[in-house]
């Protein structure tokens, strides 16, 4: 695992996390070819519920988008610091909370007034994964050559994809798709998506499996099949590394930041039902269970009513036909 360290100091254009190892996690962030300014940032630390994985994409220009990204790590990072709980998904989502309320803060600061952070993250443990996500920052499972979105985009032109007015293949095209719906210090529609996964038990399959935290540098010039390939194929660093140079041949027109956690079990949404434990006491014999008893049949209420005015009609008769008897012999 990662040390828990600084990751983001100030430092040369690229910075990097990790050894170059399989089954070690790996963290890289890159300018790009155009940007002046690294606004991306990424955070890896460890806390008392496990693994803490940040990729951050700040915006609102200069200063704004560097400034908010990197508030962002430090109140992350504090609040891990003196956080106590012992549910990931709660602990993660007040932890993105916290850098919401700060970053919101200091937007009363005019020349700050714009700034504001995408976020994505995953908080791993050794039975669970918490993913969580504001603004168009993504993860992505990769399993057996194959990439699947863990997250949704919080913009304007994902919500014309979900109303059907955009095709999703169009989505990255569109000349709006730049435009969030959510960030870190919004005071509008801000919410934060949390999903909870679980890991099943260790598979052959699944040895190559691995989770991919990434702003959307890198995802928006590489598709999903080239995502998967590169990280199914070589070690985290070496796949940051791949996915970075490529993102940069191809225009490395933003900010690039990826990160790859290896899994090496299967990605539920459903935790395992728990195991049930022997104490030691001798196994209870299982009982045969008896014949079931033979319901007796009914008859349904309206042949009991139909029955009751049968024996009425006929008691009626009966009396009338006396009545006329009797009076014959009177006469």
């Amino acid at each position: 695992m990662i040390p828990d360290q600084d990751l983001n100091k100030e430092k040369p254009a690229r910075k990097t996390a990790s050894f170059d190892a399989a089954g070690v996690p790996a963290a890289l962030t890159d300018t790009g070819c155009e940007r002046p300014k690294n606004e991306d940032r990424f955070l890896v630390l460890k806390s008392a519920v496990g693994m803490g994985y940040f990729v951050f994409d700040g915006m609102g220009g200069e200063p704004g988008g560097e400034a908010a990204a990197q508030l962002s790590v430090d109140a992350v990072r504090a609040y891990f610091d003196r956080a106590s709980g012992n549910d990931p998904a709660v602990m993660l989502r007040e932890a993105i909370q916290n850098a919401h309320d700060v970053i919101a803060l200091r937007r009363r600061n005019p020349k700050l007034a714009s700034m504001g952070t995408t976020v994505v993250a995953a908080l791993c443990n050794n039975s669970q994964v918490v993913i969580a996500s504001v603004g168009d920052s993504r993860a992505y499972h990769i399993s057996q050559g194959t990439a699947r979105q863990l997250t949704s985009d919080h913009t304007f032109v994902q919500q014309l994809v979900d109303e059907g007015h955009v095709r999703p293949e169009d989505a990255l095209m569109h000349p709006q798709s730049h435009i969030l719906t959510r960030c870190l210090g919004s005071e509008v529609g801000f919410g934060i998506d949390v999903t909870k996964y679980w890991l099943g038990s260790a598979t052959q399959s699944a040895s190559s499996d691995a989770i991919l935290l990434c702003s959307d540098g890198l995802y928006s010039l590489i598709p999903e099949g080239e995502l998967a390939s590169l990280v199914g194929a070589y070690s985290p660093l070496e796949a940051c590394s791949k996915l970075i140079e490529l993102a940069r041949e191809r225009g490395g027109y933003d900010n690039i930041t990826a990160i790859v956690i290896p899994i090496s079990s299967e990605l539920k949404t459903e935790a395992a039902p728990p195991a049930r434990e022997s104490d030691g006491a001798e196994t209870p014999k299982v009982l045969k269970p008896s014949a079931p008893k033979r319901r007796k049949r009914e008859l349904p209420l309206s042949f009991h009513l139909g029955l009751m005015v049968l024996i009425a009609l006929l008691a009626a008769a009966l009396t009338i036909g006396s009545f006329l008897f009797f009076a014959i012999l009177g006469d």
